[in-house]
């Protein structure tokens, strides 16, 4: 009994480590100036290889003085490309304080992804914030980050080859989300002929206690990007 338990803690755990594992926070705000949208791409390891494709564009909402970057943004795994291993996130990016170039910039957002593999397929609904403080000016900028993510809530269904191996009683359904993760770490970035972008962000990610996570020690993320 104690092995059939452990097995599907297990699984769950190990969903929640895929589908975490594709988070991936969109490129800095848009500076200011009269450009309005962008697209972009990016590679990266989180922990394992990734593409993200996304597009951003300026949103003046009310009296705020200063606009929202909002952004929709699609990624997934190199070596299982397709939507049954990828993240859609849906978000925001405002200044919350600035003094000159020197800016606190908050990050929010919702995703939804999937993953597949041998042993289940899963579905996971999460929240995530970031807070980049640093420097933001018109041709380059450089920040430290803090980011948390919270899986709200994770659909497991789990395959014939999973039960016929370890647990013909498995159960399939909805679980509530497993913890959070943390992500702490530096980017930066510049802009080329005031229309190309080249961003680099480095983070190190642990559990919301603080442990460390599965995969690569550490999230590296080359993103290009192009203003219109």
């Amino acid at each position: 009994m104690r092995t059939k338990t452990t097995m599907k803690f297990k699984t769950l755990i190990a969903s929640i480590c895929l589908v975490t594992s594709q988070s991936l926070i969109a490129e800095s705000l848009i500076n200011d100036g009269s450009v309005e949208n962008r697209v972009y791409t990016r590679v990266g390891i989180e922990p394992t290889t990734m593409l993200a494709v996304g597009y951003q564009q300026n949103v003046q909402i009310g009296e705020l003085k200063n606009k929202l970057t909002s952004y929709v943004e699609w990624n997934t795994s190199l070596f299982r490309f397709g939507p049954d291993n990828s993240d859609l996130k849906i978000g925001g990016i405002i200044p919350v304080y600035e003094n000159g170039n020197f800016k606190i910039v908050n990050d929010f957002n919702f995703s939804v992804g999937s993953t597949t593999n041998q042993n289940f397929d899963s579905l996971k609904l999460a929240a995530a914030d970031e807070v980049s403080i640093g420097w933001f000016s018109k041709k380059w900028f450089t920040a430290a980050t803090a980011e948390y993510e919270k899986i709200l809530i994770n659909k497991l269904t789990h395959t014939q080859y999973y039960r016929d191996r370890y647990y013909e009683d498995a159960v399939d359904g909805w679980y509530k989300g497993g913890g959070g993760t943390l992500q702490f770490g530096v980017t930066g970035g510049m802009t080329i002929m005031e229309t190309v972008d080249v961003h680099v962000e480095v983070k190190k990610p642990f559990t919301e206690k603080f442990d460390n996570l599965t995969g690569a020690p550490l999230h590296v993320n080359l993103g290009l990007g192009y203003r219109f």
